[in-house]
């Protein structure tokens, strides 16, 4: 017989309860029994002393039914009546009392009763599956056999690392699972974990027949020259106080900093709009106004779900509304796109003082494009290519799509090449179950090195941007860039998000999926048949002057606010911006910025896609689009 002790963790809302159990499994059949926790008069009359409340003995059956069903211990039963009775004004515990603190108390904090799958139901469910597998579940657990088990099991199958995998897959699968499951030993087939040049290649990869392809197209691209000619060209930053340097401290943040942060936000929209709208003073959001007023504030959410129509608040900067949210009422909107962290400027009547009713969203602000360095020669040209991570497909180390790529910078020949992390994925398969033979940083410098070494005499200036899911760099965002002692002067390393003029063309560039983000938490409103909602996304980075302009941030990205006014802030319109992103490759016009999203350069085990561009830098000295004169293609690789 062998005793398994097993810890399930029960999810409800915020909080985790833990249940200890014991698995025993005797012959190949296993028992799950579980023992919820057990609630000690003498401890609630301990926990409730401290609080200066005298707990009546009739009333410890009900906090005990209150515990189980709210899954409180003694502690947290006791503290949470303390907040009621302090917020409700209650005097004395009794019945009454204790049936108003379950209905209108503990709901609201967020402790909800558990759905009719109990702890008994879901270790029926456990032990189901596990008899279903119809494997000897000793044989995954001990380490060696002994003549006594191998007779026991003579009559079973024999249990393959396939078997394991499976049983572990559906295990995992349940939030609840008691079994952990220990690590197999086995590599994937054909897998190399170091970066190589030898000739086993991904097979789904080299077989392709659609390298080359093109699948999306800007300009006129019917008589472009894709083929440079080695002319050089200058990388620098657009304005260096806006550029993250190598190294900066991050996770110091306060609370008063951080808010200080997003106010300004705020107080730096309002003052564009202002001047937009051609007013003095915008209105309060939530002083009373029977007639129309010009307000301005951020977007945000009155809850923690998701963004929709009816949860939508407008909190106002501290200098105009003292920092107050007043909810927001869109139902005479025909056409709207917001999402939380959206600072926006509305025409809005708010009678009660309590809600605002929009009339009109206000057009946000436009950056002006940038002045132009120097005057560029007449009819001069950039041509660059564009490629974002990953750059090996997800079952190996091999990065057959770069070395893909190098083949064809080194027949085109490109002024410039950008390339947009991740370089060492975290998302990979061999890098998730950790069975490298190398460190991440020795495959980040030998996948630098041969990219150094087949574009050494092209006379192509590579740009290198970081992104947060490169395994070797720290994942903050605005993110620093890499550092590599060995780096060529031809290899330009940047940080996410950055602003560069290549020969006069200013690039706005940034790793971050935004665009992915952006899509999961916008909630619009649109006309049948003019929504273009790449194209959407995309204009609300202009829109806000952020290269990130969603608050509070996805769960992917740790957010440094202190540092986006150095980083993520953009100061004028770039002539292109380039915003990888899991979602559809496109290439737009969006208000006279070629906005480039060139996909990824590998998809799982195939080959993905890349940009190149055709560029004509302005000949004029005045700030101006170069969007009519670009032509672009997206290829496969």
């Amino acid at each position: 017989m062998l005793i398994l002790l097993y810890t399930a963790v029960l999810q409800t809302g915020s909080r985790h309860t833990f249940f200890a159990g014991v698995t025993t499994v005797d012959s190949g059949n296993a028992k799950i029994t579980n023992k919820m926790p057990s609630i000690a008069d003498d401890a609630l009359h301990e926990e409730f002393e401290m609080f200066g409340v005298d707990l009546n003995d009739d009333l410890c059956p009900k906090l005990r039914d209150l515990c189980l069903q709210f899954h409180l211990d003694e502690a947290q039963v006791a503290q949470e009546w303390v907040a009621f009775k302090c917020s409700k004004n209650v005097k004395t515990m009794t019945e009454p009392t204790l049936e108003k603190f379950e209905r209108e108390w503990l709901p609201k904090k967020g402790l909800k009763a558990p759905k009719k799958e109990t702890a008994a139901a879901t270790s029926s469910g456990i032990a189901n599956r596990i008899v279903d597998e119809d494997v000897d579940i000793i044989s995954m657990y001990a380490t060696s056999s002994t003549p006594t088990n191998a007779a026991k099991t003579s009559g079973k199958r024999q249990v393959t690392p396939d078997d394991r995998d499976a049983l572990r897959k559906r295990l995992a699968d349940s939030e609840r699972s008691p079994v952990v499951m220990p690590r197999t030993t086995d590599s994937p087939k054909g897998a190399n974990t170091s970066l190589t040049m030898s000739s086993s290649k991904n097979s789904r990869f080299v077989e392709r027949k659609n390298a080359g392809d093109v699948v999306a197209s800007f300009g006129a691209v019917d008589n472009a020259v894709w083929k440079g000619s080695s002319q050089g060209c200058t990388v620098a930053p657009y304005n260096t106080a806006q550029t993250v340097g190598t190294q900066y401290k991050y996770m110091f943040q306060k609370l008063t900093e951080k808010a200080h942060v997003l106010n300004e936000q705020i107080e730096d929209m309002e003052e564009l709009l202002k001047t937009q709208l051609n007013v003095e003073e915008l209105s309060h959001i939530g002083i009373p106004a029977q007639e129309v007023v010009q307000v301005a504030g951020r977007v945000a959410c009155d809850s923690n779900g998701k963004l929709n129509g009816q949860s939508v608040v407008l909190e106002g900067s501290r200098t105009t509304s003292y920092g107050r949210s007043v909810p927001v009422d869109l139902s005479e909107l025909k056409e709207y796109a917001l999402f939380p962290g959206q600072v926006i400027a509305a025409d809005a009547v708010n009678s009660t003082g309590k809600k605002l009713l929009i009339k009109k969203i206000c057009p946000s602000p436009k950056l002006p494009f940038p002045q132009p360095v120097a005057k560029s020669e007449p009819g001069s040209s950039l041509r660059a290519v564009v490629a974002a991570g990953p750059f090996t497909t997800s079952d190996d180390l091999q990065y057959d799509p770069l070395l893909a790529l190098l083949d064809t910078i080194r027949k085109d020949h490109p002024d410039v090449c950008i390339l947009i992390g991740p370089f060492v994925d975290v998302k990979n398969n061999i890098i998730e179950s950790g069975k490298m033979n190398e460190t991440y940083e020795e495959t980040f410098k030998k996948c630098m090195e041969m990219i150094a070494e087949d574009t050494k005499n092209l006379g192509c200036q590579i740009i290198v941007v970081p992104s947060c899911r490169d395994a070797h760099h720290h994942p903050v965002y605005p993110q620093g860039p890499f550092v590599w002692a060995s780096r060529p002067q031809h290899m330009h390393f940047v940080p996410d998000p950055c602003t560069l003029v290549i020969n006069n063309v200013v690039f706005g560039i940034t790793s971050t999926d935004i665009l992915f983000h952006l899509s999961a938490e916008e909630v619009a409103l649109c006309a049948p048949g003019t929504t273009d909602r790449l194209g959407r996304l995309a204009q609300h980075m202009l829109d806000q002057h952020s290269y990130y302009p969603l608050y509070p941030p996805s769960e992917d990205v740790n957010a440094d606010l202190e540092h986006f006014e150095e980083g993520v802030k953009m100061s004028v319109t770039p002539h292109v911006l380039i915003a990888p992103s899991d979602l559809r490759y496109f290439m737009k016009d969006l208000s006279g910025c070629c906005s480039v999203n060139p996909g990824r350069l590998a998809k799982g085990q195939v080959g993905g896609t890349y940009a190149r561009l055709l560029l004509h830098p302005p000949s004029s000295s005045l700030p101006t689009s170069i969007v009519s004169s670009a032509a672009g293609q997206i290829l496969r690789i």
